[in-house]
């Protein structure tokens, strides 16, 4: 399970609302984690600031970071601002990430662009290039009570695939507990192909066996964590579609996934397709490589 000892994120130079740095600062206060928050220098940076059109102190994002930091300071949060000369974030990230020890990075949700075919965005290199769990977010607060949606593997039963999911449903667990929140399931499937042999009675048989197959094997990662029924999710159809409408339908605080190199539904989230998924959910992401866990 993640430690939650060291979280690192970023300070927006854009925004001030700082929903990374604040969502990191609000689950290390629940952690007893130490925070390193990056802010990336960039000099004359703006345009209007450069022109004198509107004071630099206006635009400057650390007036509410100081008082943000000052806050959960007294709350007992151990806070560290490290400034990082003018470099690409996801640069910054795994750079930092390499030379010390962190559990968790959060980032912001960065809406998927045209110029994302080109140039992957800094979640998309994090995922690949990063160990570490990778917390992607978004605006909408986190909801007390509310839902945890875990997207599980079950396509195959082997040891494999079964520690993956062990590893994602215990950090799930561990995550409902630091915000009260209760746990949802979902598992999406493909039928295997057919001959056309087959006849039409058959192929429908053959169809329910292989769902009931996989509503079984849902049932069997979902035996020890007291989950009703109506909280395990089972449909047919591709990751981009099954998943963002199962989060719209739970209204979930945030879905989990792995994030495994060879196996597992991020496996299967590469490129255009795993920004389509980013861009329609409106939870936050946890990211999680369980072969390191």
């Amino acid at each position: 399970m993640i430690a939650y000892h060291n979280t690192l994120t970023l300070i927006d130079n854009h925004s001030a609302t700082q929903v990374a740095l604040n969502k990191a600062l609000q689950l290390a206060q629940k952690t007893k984690a130490k925070v390193t928050a990056l802010k990336i220098d960039r000099p004359n940076n703006n345009l209007l600031s450069r022109l004198g059109l509107i004071p630099q102190n206006a635009l400057d994002p650390m007036l509410f970071v100081k008082k943000l930091i000052r806050q959960y300071q007294h709350l007992g949060v151990e806070i560290e601002v490290k400034t990082i000369n003018n470099v690409k974030d996801h640069t910054a990230l795994i750079n930092e990430s390499a030379h010390s020890h962190y559990d968790l990075i959060i980032i912001n949700n960065q809406q998927h662009s045209l110029l994302n075919e080109i140039i992957p965005s800094c979640g998309t290199r994090l995922l690949r290039d990063c160990v570490q769990p990778i917390m992607i977010v978004g605006n909408k607060s986190w909801q007390s009570h509310g839902h945890i949606l875990t997207a599980l593997e079950t396509s195959q039963s082997n040891l494999e695939h079964h520690q993956l999911n062990q590893c994602l449903l215990d950090d799930t667990q561990q995550l409902a507990k630091l915000l009260d929140n209760d746990i949802h399931l979902v598992n999406c499937y493909q039928l295997e192909n057919w001959s056309m042999a087959v006849t039409p009675d058959s192929h429908h048989r053959s169809d329910e066996a292989q769902k009931q197959q996989h509503w079984q094997r849902l049932l069997d990662n979902a035996k020890n964590y007291q989950l009703e029924r109506d909280h395990l999710h089972l449909e047919q159809g591709l990751p981009d579609h099954v998943i963002p409408n199962v989060a719209h339908k739970c209204n979930a605080n945030l879905l989990v996934i792995g994030a495994g190199e060879h196996h597992g539904l991020i496996s299967e989230l590469k490129g255009h397709t795993s920004a389509v998924i980013i861009d329609q959910l409106k939870c936050d992401i946890l990211a999680i490589k369980p072969q390191l866990h």
